[in-house]
């Protein structure tokens, strides 16, 4: 009976040693965002978003950066649970890394800790898991830690950091506050690394020819005009169309960031270019201005503010709705690049026009707002595209030399764009 007992207990022990030696370095546990329970869907608030926002600057400023990112599954079907996702994107945007969507953690979250621990790809890694909040502990048992607490609904406060000192020993865990975090240095650095005002801008003494700009944008439909019912026609049709990952596509465009012109251009340019990309923003802050002046003109309404059957997917913003920002920014962001990388012209258009064609898909604005953005973002680069101050910035010997990196990726191994 020993005998037979002998080869069971060598492979539970190795068994165990396996599950050890593929240990992760550190492990950050959290639940998802806020939701906005009088809406009745399962997006994040738009506090919760500007948590998401907070935690995709926080985590690598005082934690370093992860090299991995996984979430809690969500329905494909119904979309339950998409908040785990959604409050991942920014952490994702900021890093470069993917998010995976941890299979079977709806059924069994133990389970899916132990496989955690199993996975030789998470060896040594620095991981991120965001997760829904009543099956957290049970997640965090099958990380090997079986203390954790019920969370109750309304914390969103709640870090969990477990540290291996070695690959056979237990988890060391450290609770965090997320509102302390942020009064810490590395919080202040976070919050306050893109509010940083580049030196000497390039764009220094130019100023858009606004009258023109407005021409060139338009006015909003009228109530009651057939342009103003095909608006509202094409919001709701496609409020009663769009998939969850046609919704998880556009929220990687809601962050106004450079960065998703990655795929187009064919490099990480926050590390490639970092010169091109602190240069580009202060041109694209003149276009932010010119929308801001003309959204004050029109002051036309959100359409969820106007129709009460309009349901975004993405945050509920209060500003206006004509002309759309992030239409007007994608889009001029796209022809000043195409004037640098004029062999990346359709890659780089077709990222200008998703990110504004993601606005509407979500309810945030109407198409005609989308329009008159993208009429608005062309006008304004043209311009640029037309100043000495544009001519100057980009014969800079340091942004010359960035953009033959770029040339330097032959078009046949250009990534696919998905948007």
């Amino acid at each position: 009976m020993m005998r037979g007992m002998v080869p069971v207990l060598l492979l539970a022990a190795w068994m165990l040693t396996a599950r050890a030696m593929a240990a992760p370095a550190q492990v950050l546990l959290l639940r998802h965002g806020d939701k906005d329970s009088e809406r009745g869907d399962y997006n994040l608030s738009p506090m919760g978003f500007e948590r998401s926002m907070q935690l995709g600057r926080l985590i690598p400023a005082c934690f370093g950066v992860p090299t991995s990112i996984g979430v809690y599954e969500f329905d494909p079907v119904t979309a339950k649970n998409a908040r785990s996702y959604q409050t991942a994107v920014p952490l994702a945007v900021s890093t470069g890394l993917n998010i995976t969507s941890i299979r079977g953690s709806r059924a069994n979250s133990f389970a899916a800790g132990q496989r955690v621990l199993q996975d030789k790809s998470l060896a040594g890694a620095k991981a991120v898991f965001i997760w829904e909040h009543r099956n957290l502990p049970d997640f965090a048992k099958g990380l090997g830690w079986g203390a954790m607490a019920p969370i109750t609904p309304n914390d969103y406060d709640q870090l969990v950091v477990l540290t291996w000192p070695s690959p056979k020993a237990p988890p060391q865990v450290q609770l965090f506050s997320q509102k302390d975090l942020l009064q810490r240095p590395c919080g202040q650095t976070a919050l306050s690394a893109q509010a940083v005002p580049p030196i000497d801008p390039p764009s220094t003494g130019l100023q858009l020819d606004l009258p023109a700009i407005l021409a060139r944008t338009g006015r909003p439909p009228e109530q009651g005009q057939a342009k103003a019912v095909s608006d509202l026609g094409i919001l709701l049709w496609l409020q009663s169309h769009r998939s969850p990952q046609m919704i998880a596509n556009s929220w990687l465009l809601l962050d106004r960031n450079l960065s998703n012109f990655d795929l187009a251009v064919g490099v990480d340019m926050a590390k490639t270019t970092p010169e091109l990309l602190r240069g580009l923003a202060p041109f694209l802050a003149l276009v932010d201005g010119a929308k801001d002046t003309i959204k004050e003109i029109y002051r036309r309404p959100r359409p969820y503010s106007a129709v009460a059957s309009i349901q975004p997917c993405l945050p509920r913003e209060s500003g206006w709705s004509f002309p759309s920002g992030h239409s007007a920014f994608y889009r001029a962001a796209a022809e000043l690049l195409v004037d640098l990388l004029p062999d990346r012209r359709e890659r780089l258009l077709a990222v200008g026009l998703s990110g504004g064609s993601s606005r509407t898909l979500c309810g945030v604005h109407y198409p005609s707002d989308v329009e008159a953005g993208q009429r608005l973002g062309k006008a304004a680069a043209l311009q640029i595209i037309a100043s000495d101050q544009w001519r100057r910035f980009k014969l800079k010997p340091a942004i010359q030399a960035e953009l033959k990196k770029i040339d330097a990726v032959k078009q046949e191994r250009l990534p696919l764009v998905i948007q």
